[in-house]
């Protein structure tokens, strides 16, 4: 652990809103002395009454600058969590941080990524900047452009990092946490700066299975064309008809989260993968990140091995260029949680504890997406939108 970063966690699985808002906050505060909380991290289950929740944790943390948001699962350091919230406290005399909301993502996805780091640099004293840290609204379909309004305002070369809001799989409405604000349908975010460090680590694991298709016609999340033929045929080809009418037919089900979509463009050797949210009476598919036209696309599979090698990968990764670790966030994806399943899930945690050390502070959730810098010379630099990888983000000196 980093001594010049000071950091508390909590957790609480109380069923009443309130009680475990204020539960979890006071397990984090009392882990923290002697130093004050200068930033919360608060992450909690969609099930709860929102409001209530940050209610709870303002009565004990009073006015700390805070973000987090709902989740589709919570990751306490006992391993995977529902119907539960998680904070992570932060206190330093050697970083700095400031918070910003933006809003209207789905409609105005770069203004809104503009907003919160405009709103987060308006408060910041000028020390150099570390990175932006950033939760959303996992049911916005255009986070490309989220994440290219944030680095309209700090410079391209910033590193922009974290996960996207769920909300238990219902697809209904997720919800951001800005200081006292409970938000739907945009984006917080954290400036961190300072001479303390992020480090970052992404992987899925998955393989892809199937011949190479270009992308002949696609806009925003909706796929429409592969090599000229509708959608639809990358998955009647490998399954056959009657298998893939049973998939149109059902929701978001462990067999689609196997098989999600792997792009690829001319310069990059990373794949980006896509769930397919919905199948289209057109032949088209509604996805769960940006699709590029021209790029190429493979059916994938993932497996138990693949993705537990994956989260050890992406955990060593973090934590490489930091010489003291204060603290772990975990951002998961909810469907290598489906993929798994719970005791496997757990045993995912289990790796990425080994690899960061037992007496590290570890906290997260499960996520619709979640974005950060890919580890490819290619697109150094340039965060990228997953939708079923694990990242480690690591923070310390």
């Amino acid at each position: 652990m980093s001594e010049a970063i000071g950091t508390g966690i909590g957790w609480s699985a109380q069923a009443d809103a309130g009680h475990a808002g204020k539960e979890a906050a006071e397990m984090a505060r009392a882990a923290l002395p002697p130093r004050s909380p200068q930033l919360a991290l608060v992450f909690g289950s969609s099930w709860f009454d929102q409001s209530s929740l940050l209610g709870g944790v303002h009565s004990v943390l009073g006015r700390t600058p805070l973000i987090g948001g709902s989740t589709a699962g919570e990751i306490t350091p006992e391993g995977p969590s529902s119907h539960s919230c998680v904070i992570l406290l932060l206190g330093s005399e050697t970083l700095q941080w400031s918070v910003g909301i933006g809003e209207g993502v789905d409609g105005a996805p770069r203004e809104g990524g503009q907003q919160a780091a405009y709103q987060a640099m308006q408060h910041f004293s000028g020390q150099q900047r570390i990175g932006f840290l950033l939760f959303g609204d996992g049911l916005a379909s255009r986070y490309a452009d989220v994440v290219r309004g944030i680095q309209e305002v700090l410079g391209t070369s910033s590193l922009v990092v974290g996960g996207l809001a769920g909300d238990d799989l219902r697809f209904s409405q997720t919800y951001q946490y800005c200081n006292d604000r409970v938000a739907s349908g945009a984006v917080v975010g954290v400036l961190l700066g300072g001479t303390g460090k992020i480090g970052v680590g992404i992987e899925h694991g998955f393989a892809p299975i199937s011949k190479p298709r270009r992308i002949t016609r696609a806009h925003a999340n909706v796929l429409h064309e592969l090599d000229g033929q509708p959608a639809t045929s990358v998955y009647e080809e490998y399954f056959g008809r009657d298998l893939m009418t049973q998939m149109q037919q059902t929701g978001f089900t462990r067999q689609r989260i196997a098989y999600p979509l792997g792009m690829r463009g001319e310069t990059t050797d990373q794949w980006l993968l896509r769930n397919v949210v919905a199948f289209k009476e057109d032949g088209s598919l509604s996805c769960s990140g940006e699709l590029l036209e021209g790029a190429w696309l493979q059916l994938m599979i993932g497996s138990r091995e693949l993705a537990l090698e994956a989260a050890r990968q992406a955990a060593q990764d973090a934590i490489r260029s930091l010489q003291e670790v204060a603290a772990v966030l975990v951002f998961d994806s909810v469907a290598r949680r489906t993929l798994l399943g719970e005791r496997c899930a757990a045993e995912e945690v289990a790796c990425i504890r080994h690899i960061i050390g037992p007496s590290v502070p570890l906290i997260g959730c499960y996520t619709y997406g979640e974005q950060a810098p890919l580890r490819t010379s290619a697109i150094a630099g340039r965060t990228a939108i997953q939708t079923g990888a694990v990242l480690v983000v690591a923070v310390g000196t």
